[in-house]
């Protein structure tokens, strides 16, 4: 007899959106809310307005994420094992039965932990997962050395690893997130009950490559909602554009180089902490601070390319597919998914994301008329947004729950 399901429990470190994971985990939620009763479990608070004018039943904890608590050992141990998550969770789970539900995990690390793993196996609920970051094999969750500003190809929890200090802040605090994926893989890995969703290719090969007895994985690309979209004129453009945190893992160092080396227009939109050092060494680039997306429209019709030079493994990459979306040409560095997208020449380029004399190459490549309003065409007549809808997404979320709740691979 084929199972149906009827309840889905998103599992989400806060109840309002903190970030592209939770975005999606919170759209979704209120989407499957039309036709299953749909219970969004969190760690975090305050819910946010558009959960509370929802269907969506919200169980919110309250807590505070282990960044923000400033009681620093009281942080510690809810990020390594959180005890009210677990107990609050076991007391939801009572009023549902495992034959007609589904829980799935967008995140977990920053608030709920992974005490709740080895509790959803014994009651015998199956459990989707997405892999929204890489944490699922890295201790910091990036794949990324960030004080020495490259990718880590070291094997995670290695003594190397253990011994290397990558973390963004201290290795303190490394040190604790090592921990915690200790405690994390006993309590996920040994789990028969879960199976992974993965959002791009790019990351998949990544996550299989260091954690190969995964078995059972299915592929969902997040949504995307295209509002306002609009075909942009990029031949007759000479500007450059940036878009995203000013980190030197996104590589805005360089694009700075880059478009600096090839002599051409410029502008960055975005904050982060290399804001104000940028600013001052490139007073050739326009520094226009982080915009709301309808502020952007007016750079956005300046654009002749997009540049995204993120320089570590990014898993699903946004703003390149809202840039297709204009028919805007992409030049996109190799070391994030983003390239699973380009199809060289015809929409965009790929680059070295290490060499600013490499993109310098391109954008002087892309100095070219003809080449571009073909480019632009192309875009703009292929991209299928259609392909990224909330209601495509759903439809395929949909049929990954049912063939999991049926023992499918």
């Amino acid at each position: 007899m084929v199972k149906k399901v009827k309840n889905v429990i998103v599992i989400c470190d806060f109840a309002y959106i903190e970030g592209g994971a939770s975005r999606v985990a919170h759209e979704s939620a209120i989407a499957l809310s039309k036709d299953y009763h749909v219970t969004l479990f969190a760690a975090v608070g305050p819910v946010s307005d558009e959960l509370q004018a929802s269907k969506v039943n919200v169980v919110c904890l309250g807590q505070k994420d282990i960044l923000h608590d400033k009681n620093r050992l009281h942080a510690v141990l809810q990020g390594l094992w959180n005890k009210e998550a677990k107990e609050k969770l076991s007391t939801v789970l009572n009023h549902f039965s495992c034959e007609d539900t589904i829980v799935h995990v967008h995140t977990w690390t920053k608030g709920i932990s992974s005490s709740i793993f080895a509790l959803l196996e014994e009651k015998g609920f199956q459990v989707a997962l997405t892999t929204h970051d890489y944490f699922l094999v890295c201790p910091n969750g990036g794949l990324y050395n960030y004080p020495q500003h490259h990718i880590c190809e070291i094997e995670p929890m290695s003594g190397k690893c253990i011994r290397t200090n990558c973390d963004a802040r201290n290795y303190g605090h490394k040190l604790f997130r090592v921990c915690r994926q200790k405690i994390q893989n006993d309590h996920i890995r040994p789990r028969k009950n879960i199976s992974y969703i993965f959002i791009s290719d790019f990351a998949s090969k990544q996550l299989l490559k260091r954690y190969p007895q995964i078995q059972k994985h299915y592929f969902l690309e997040n949504p995307i909602n295209f509002t306002n979209r609009f075909q942009v004129d990029c031949a007759k453009n000479t500007m450059f554009l940036y878009v995203g945190r000013l980190t030197d893992d996104k590589g805005i160092r360089i694009f700075c180089e880059g478009v600096t080396k090839a002599h051409v227009p410029a502008v960055v939109i975005g904050k982060g902490v290399l804001y104000e050092e940028l600013k001052e060494k490139y007073p050739n680039i326009e520094f226009v601070g982080w915009k709301e997306k309808k502020d952007m429209v007016p750079y956005l019709k300046k654009t002749r390319c997009f540049v995204f030079p993120s320089t570590y493994y990014e898993a699903s990459p946004l703003t390149p597919l809202e840039m297709l979306a204009c028919g805007i040409p992409c030049i996109v560095s190799d070391k994030n998914a983003s390239k699973d997208i380009i199809e060289e020449g015809k929409n965009g380029f790929l680059y070295d994301g290490y060499q600013s004399e490499a993109l310098k190459q391109v954008i002087e490549r892309c100095q070219e008329d003809d080449l571009i309003k073909t480019m632009n065409t192309y875009i703009y007549q292929t991209f299928d947004t259609t392909k990224y809808s909330i209601d495509n997404h759903i439809r395929h979320l949909k049929e990954i729950y049912q063939s999991i709740l049926n023992g499918g691979d």
